[in-house]
């Protein structure tokens, strides 16, 4: 899930203050108390300025943060930390540009840390004396503790927001459920989520409250909780809209449209989406980058396209510090979109991108290992796809091409342990096993599209499967569901040898599966087929091989089977017998009665 951030939808988003709610509590601190050479009656009224912002380069650089300048900002910061390496005020304001405009976190942390130490050594912090810019203090640890939920250091986030809610009011109830979130103590997460709930003179609390429980319920696996949830906060969001205190909408709906995904509601989810990307907002909580993946699921292979392009578009225009948290997502929905229009070269290079330079997690409730094992997934599809293009391809090169073929294949399949290694130490985790096999829940493998779950079956092995799908019946009762296990059951049945009950389960699992999940249902049909195929019953199957091409033309490349055909070579030349011969030889077809080659 996203957080707010103004980041995660799981993508959850954070309940985080937008920059400008801070750069506004900043410039009203400047203009009560750091202007000197301008308000020189306020000053001394105040006396906080005089010991803050003590020059006129300093109460430049603020006043460009708080007008969004970035550069400008960063420019004057510099120079004041130039005239004095211990300006309070420059190194706030470079650690907040460093932030936000450039996504270098480590170099922030460190100017927010140097501004918080010269705080804390000039003034005692807990008696907020009247010289001291107490209000900079508080805005240099509530940035703080977000900066190192996003750098994924969810105990030091806990440290910061406790001494902020010792020292300040109103405290950060619901910025402490996302590091309990990232910890795994959903229990206390929750309470803190509830708490801010009720805050109801703090419409920014409020929202942060509702985000976060949505998060809470999205991360239990608790599907009506969670939609329920993740519906009252963008409600919430809506009926703030075009007020003061309007809130993140996107991030809502970004959330809500996972939740609604988790119940099988796909027309909700979509009409969720295009509600959040109707208006940009700062965030990773990229709508156009879920109904990517929701389209592409569904085989609308024209909506996809267009979606990608909204989707780097919109990614294109968010600051650097948040195009910084989703890059990898951006890749594997590109490269899996790829992979199903059959350009595996290009998927290849994107989910490889996506592996070497992994996202932050810091703004999500999912964990790095979580992404791994989805992205290593993924990248073994594409690779064993090129694999069964290049064996078709030196079907037409001869006997020596066909060795080469065989060759290649087998060197293509050792380039994959690494990948399964991968994967098998990210489901080493029992827990996110079975998520991962209880579909559209967080907590398993993720992003991982229901199309790819039996991939895991040749990975994991068949008794490993079983157990986890029990397991998923257990927690998830009789369901829609499913429909879902049952697909996986009868790749079990079918790895096992048995396609009598490989049948059996694919036909009650495609009876029942929304006729939405395209793919899920070409790839099940594919099942069936080669069961039926080989029980010896190739009208059915070729029955079943036609629902599956009219839908996805390259599943039989992905699943490695092969058509039942024979090759009728029609000309009496010497080349169309060749010809008839290499056509024979791909790997795509068996010699057996069913569709016909001429």
């Amino acid at each position: 899930m996203l957080q707010l951030t103004l980041r995660r939808v799981r993508l959850f988003v954070s309940a985080k203050r937008s920059r400008k709610v801070l750069a506004s509590v900043v410039a009203a601190w400047v203009v009560c108390v750091g202007l000197l050479a301008l308000m020189p009656e306020a000053t001394a009224q105040t006396g906080a300025g005089a010991s803050a912002a003590r020059t006129d380069v300093e109460a430049e650089a603020y006043r460009l943060y708080s007008d969004e300048k970035l550069i400008g900002a960063r420019t004057k910061a510099e120079e004041a930390l130039a005239a004095d390496d211990d300006s309070l005020v420059g190194h706030f304001v470079l650690g907040q540009v460093l932030r936000e405009a450039e996504g270098s976190l480590a170099r922030s942390m460190f100017h927010l840390g140097r501004a918080r130490e010269l705080y804390e050594t000039t003034w005692v912090a807990s008696s907020r004396p009247d010289d001291a810019p107490w209000e900079l203090h508080r805005n240099t640890l509530y940035a703080i503790q977000g900066l190192a939920g996003e750098m994924e250091l969810y105990d030091y986030q806990l440290e910061i927001q406790g001494y902020h809610d010792y020292l300040y009011d109103p405290d950060l109830l619901a910025e402490h459920a996302w590091p309990l979130i990232g910890l795994g103590r959903y229990d206390e997460a929750r309470d803190f989520a509830l708490r801010a709930t009720k805050a109801r003179r703090d419409p920014w609390m409020r929202s942060s409250g509702l985000n976060a429980l949505c998060a809470v319920e999205g991360e239990a696996g608790r599907r009506h909780p969670w939609l329920e949830a993740c519906l009252a906060a963008i409600e919430n969001a809506r009926e703030r809209r075009g007020t003061e205190d309007e809130g993140a909408l996107t991030v809502h709906a970004f959330n809500a449209a996972q939740a609604a995904r988790s119940t099988l509601s796909f027309d909700q989810a979509e009409a969720l989406a295009l509600e959040g990307a109707r208006r940009l907002e700062f965030t990773p909580a990229n709508p156009w980058r879920l109904l990517a993946r929701q389209y592409l699921d569904q085989g609308r292979m024209t909506d996809a396209a267009g979606a990608l392009r909204e989707m780097q578009r919109w990614r294109r225009r968010q600051p650097a510090y948040l195009r910084d948290q989703d890059r990898a997502e951006t890749d594997v929905a590109f490269a899996t979109v790829m992979l199903i229009a059959g350009e595996t070269d290009i998927a290849a290079r994107a989910v490889g991108r996506a592996i070497d330079q992994p996202d932050r997690r810091g703004l999500t409730s999912s964990s790095a290992e979580q992404a791994e094992g989805a992205h290593a997934l993924l990248r073994r599809a594409v690779l064993r796809t090129q694999a069964e293009r290049d064996a078709e391809r030196a079907a037409f090169g001869g006997v020596l091409g066909q060795f080469e073929g065989v060759a290649r294949r087998a060197f293509d399949d050792s380039a994959l342990f690494a990948d399964e290694e991968r994967i098998r130490a990210s489901l080493a985790d029992e827990r996110r096993l079975t998520l991962t096999f209880r579909f559209y829940v967080n907590g398993g493998l993720e992003p991982l599209p229901p199309w790819l779950v039996g991939d895991l079956i040749d990975v994991l092995g068949s008794g490993v499967v079983a157990v986890a799908i029990r397991e998923a019946r257990i927690l998830e009762g009789p369901s829609p569901l499913d429909a879902y296990f049952d697909g996986i059951e009868a790749e079990l049945a079918l790895a096992s040898g048995d396609e009598a009950e490989a049948m059996d389960f694919a036909q009650r699992a495609l009876e029942s599966l929304p006729t939405t999940e395209a793919l899920l249902r070409a790839r099940l049909s594919v099942v069936a087929a080669e069961a039926a195929r080989r029980r010896g019953r190739n009208s059915e199957a070729i029955a079943y091989l036609g629902d599956a091409l009219a839908v996805d033309g390259g599943v039989l490349r992905r699943l490695r089977v092969s058509i039942p055909a024979r090759v009728r070579v029609t000309g009496g030349s010497s080349i169309a017998s060749d010809v008839g011969a290499m056509i024979g030889r791909s790997p795509r077809f068996t010699d057996d009665a069913g569709f016909e080659v001429r």
